[in-house]
């Protein structure tokens, strides 16, 4: 039965185009290099990532592999001779990159293309540009927003504060793309503007507060990323590459509060006004479609990957939401992670279905672990401290998304086995 379904739905393995040892080690050592790089890239955690790069040697070369990869360097060795290393590794977001660079680690990992032809297809996906325009890119942005803000702040007078802040801030990161050296200072320089716009120009509609307003406009430059995955390394034994994210997400986190604080003494504080008439409990619902398109034109999702998206989304918030119910908010994401990271990769499988990296990725940002512990740092910044988590729960609530994505990877890894076995047996 699982190898007829299998058949009928999922994705096909291509066959191998040579036999191992077909290829001269300096051409397969740079073929790893580059698919590891940019899988680093597209914010694959690193024991991932070594297990890729290993299976994918092993349908090359007979000689005894060594992977050792960092969030900014890549070693490889091939026997004793060989050593390749990649470095500058620029992380990138783009779900139509991640897609594309899963695809050609999926087919390294059957042995059906050439090496040569593999760094070839990973270099066009890495300089590829985006898939929609510009304008496209910051309506994808403020849809983000408003998805989002229908989430942490459902009103309707407040759907048009997310949907300006958004556009204004999609603006900015649009804006700044062709500027590499802007980076370090964006956070920054989002949080003043979107907290000084916040408080001239939509600060009616805060009623609990001006962090739940500007909050959802600042998701592009939130840390939550970084923090996760830099957990689930921590959690799995790597000490150096996990370290270094979360203190990159600390760091991140940092500027994005000194925008904050920043912002607030030039514009000054914001008192909570009468709240405003709430959405409904479809909001939640409706918040799903908005955020799956939202982030289908921002991060330039593959074709005929939105329905898909709005799935994993959906799947991801469900959950959240459900655990909430039983748990407090901040440790809610580890049933959410639990639940949508094997959903993601299971679906992955489908034929119709972007890979598992793509899908991955927008589990991880529909459960936006980023917003609450920017929201329980900042609360200082704004003086606002009324009803909000401590910084000791937005760190938990970071751990158990971790902790839910490790425990889901385990449970898919085991049913697999388990399945495999049996189909091998029938």
């Amino acid at each position: 039965m699982a190898r007829w379904l299998t058949d009928a739905f999922g994705k096909s393995v291509p066959p191998p185009i040579a036999p191992p040892d077909h290829y001269p080690p300096d051409d397969v050592a740079a073929m790893l290099r580059e698919i590891g790089a940019a899988l680093v890239e597209c914010s694959q955690p690193i024991q991932l990532v070594e297990q890729r790069l290993l299976v994918i040697a092993a349908r090359y070369t007979t000689e005894p592999v060594q992977v050792a990869v960092l969030p900014t360097m890549l070693f490889i060795q091939i026997g004793t001779a060989t050593h390749q290393m990649e470095s500058s590794v620029q992380i990138s977001g783009l779900f139509d990159m991640a897609a594309r660079i899963d695809g050609i680690a999926a087919q390294a990992a059957a042995g059906a293309i050439s090496p040569q032809d593999a760094v070839a297809a990973v270099h066009a996906a890495r300089t590829a540009p985006p898939r929609f325009g510009a304008v496209a890119t910051v309506v994808g942005y403020a849809l983000t927003t408003v998805g989002f803000g229908m989430v942490v702040e459902p009103s309707w007078r407040a759907l048009l504060a997310h949907l300006f802040l958004g556009l204004m801030v999609g603006l900015i990161v649009q804006l700044s793309r062709p500027f590499p050296g802007l980076g370090p200072i964006l956070p920054t320089l989002s949080a003043v503007v979107v907290t000084l716009l916040g408080t001239w120009f939509v600060a009616d509609v805060a009623h609990d507060g001006l962090l739940p307003i500007i909050t959802p406009a600042l998701i592009a430059t939130l840390p939550g990323m970084a923090l996760v995955i830099g957990a689930i390394e921590l959690a799995s034994g790597k000490i150096i590459s996990g370290s270094s994210r979360v203190i990159y997400g600390i760091a991140q986190l940092g500027l994005l509060v000194y925008g904050v604080f920043i912002g607030v003494r030039i514009a000054g504080q914001v008192t909570p006004q009468d709240p405003s008439t709430p959405m409904g409990s479809w909001s939640t619902y409706a918040a799903v479609a908005v955020i799956a398109v939202g982030l289908y034109l921002y991060l330039s999702a593959p074709r005929g990957s939105l329905a898909w998206l709005a799935l994993v989304i959906g799947v991801s918030m469900l959950a959240q939401n459900l655990a909430g119910l039983a748990l407090s908010t901040a440790h809610s994401g580890f049933i959410g992670a639990m639940v949508a990271v094997p959903f993601a990769v299971l679906c992955a499988r489908i034929r119709t279905a972007p890979p598992a990296g793509v899908l991955a990725l927008a589990a991880f940002w529909s459960l936006v672990p980023g917003q609450l512990t920017f929201m329980s740092v900042s609360r200082g910044a704004t003086g606002d401290y009324a009803g909000t988590a401590s910084l000791g729960v937005a760190a938990g609530a970071i751990a158990s998304i971790a902790l839910g994505t490790l425990v889901g990877w385990s449970l898919l890894r085991t049913l697999t086995h388990r399945v495999n076995s049996v189909a091998s047996l029938g």
